[in-house]
């Protein structure tokens, strides 16, 4: 299996790559879920992106890792921009298996980050 440093550049390139870039990552099968949109599936990801401008940049702040049974979890706090949009915060988690040589994405979700915080 690759280094986990492998993986988040992957996970960057989601953020600001093309239909192309998840097309090659992507578990059959693979669920996201957005604030706004709902839970996609399958092509409908794919149909989604076709239309939708993609993130200049992205930075993931609190990495965190959690590995079992094949699976690798990310989790991490969001910050992108594009152009004509107000910058994105979102609380994220990916799913990730390791399959025939590259990592394949399974699951992935944004919720919403608002500035009044509840504890």
């Amino acid at each position: 299996m690759p280094q986990q440093s492998d993986i988040w550049q992957i996970e960057e390139l989601l953020w600001t790559g093309g239909t192309d870039a998840f097309r090659r990552r992507m578990a059959d099968g693979c669920l996201m879920a957005f604030p706004g949109i709902g839970t996609l599936q399958g092509e409908q990801i794919l149909e989604s992106l076709k239309e939708a401008p993609r993130w200049q940049s992205v930075e993931m702040e609190g990495r965190h890792v959690s590995e079992t049974d094949g699976l690798t979890v990310l989790s991490y706090r969001a910050r992108a921009v594009r152009e004509g949009d107000p910058v994105c915060e979102a609380l994220c988690t990916s799913t990730w298996i390791w399959r025939d040589g590259g990592w394949l994405l399974v699951q992935h979700q944004q919720s919403p980050v608002h500035s009044e915080a509840i504890a």
